[in-house]
């Protein structure tokens, strides 16, 4: 079926054997998204552990939207994605960045749909590079190895598949009993690797109906 993209995508349900790989590609596609990774690495969606919370309480959302329907469009998952990032994180993303995530989640899923995870394989090799790349060796003053540390980054990344993933129905979402407080505002403006500016919300507003 031709989505109003052009996207080709498959008009059926995704099998059992084909979710892992698909909420892979999903958790994958979402470390790659700077808006939504500097907006929890700066707790822009609370402090504390709520950010991340929300943050893996978006990818189960995203999951679930896909297994909920039978065809897939991005311009109505871009929607949903700028609304998360806005109302849950207090930044609009102005980089077009929510269409371009939702373009390749749809494709991800088309692929996995097919049985291919080619998309996905690649993703998490790319992934596990990265993350091998910014390990660092410590040492002692008398030039001993002490062992590896990581960057705060991959952390992060861990940090999220953990609450990230169709299972993380364990994990609690939002911190009970804490309620809403002013995000941390940044120096000045924040640019992504691409050079997109993100502008980040002076307060925090209630989810829109």
């Amino acid at each position: 079926m031709n989505l109003r993209s052009g996207t080709v995508v498959g008009a059926h349900i995704l099998k059992p054997e084909h979710r892992p790989a698909f909420e892979e590609g999903v958790r994958q596609a979402f470390k790659r998204w700077t808006a939504l990774c500097l907006a929890i690495e700066n707790a822009w969606g609370g402090e504390g552990e709520i950010s991340r919370e929300k943050g893996g309480a978006l990818v189960d959302e995203v999951v679930q939207w896909f297994y909920r329907r039978k065809e897939h469009y991005p311009d109505e998952l871009e929607e949903l994605l700028d609304d998360a990032i806005s109302q849950d994180f207090n930044c609009d993303a102005e980089d077009g960045s929510p269409m371009e995530v939702a373009k390749c989640l749809c494709l991800i899923y088309a692929e996995v749909f097919t049985g291919d995870y080619s998309t996905v394989q690649r993703m998490a090799a790319q992934a596990a590079v990265g993350a091998k790349k910014s390990r660092r060796q410590v040492y002692d003053n008398d030039g001993t190895l002490m062992g590896e540390d990581s960057g705060g980054e991959s952390s992060s990344d861990d940090e999220m598949d953990e609450g990230g993933d169709a299972e993380m129905g364990d994990a609690p979402v939002g911190g009970a009993g804490a309620g809403p407080s002013e995000p941390p505002q940044p120096v000045g403006p924040v640019v992504d690797e691409d050079g997109f500016e993100l502008v980040q919300k002076g307060r925090r507003g209630g989810r829109r109906a």
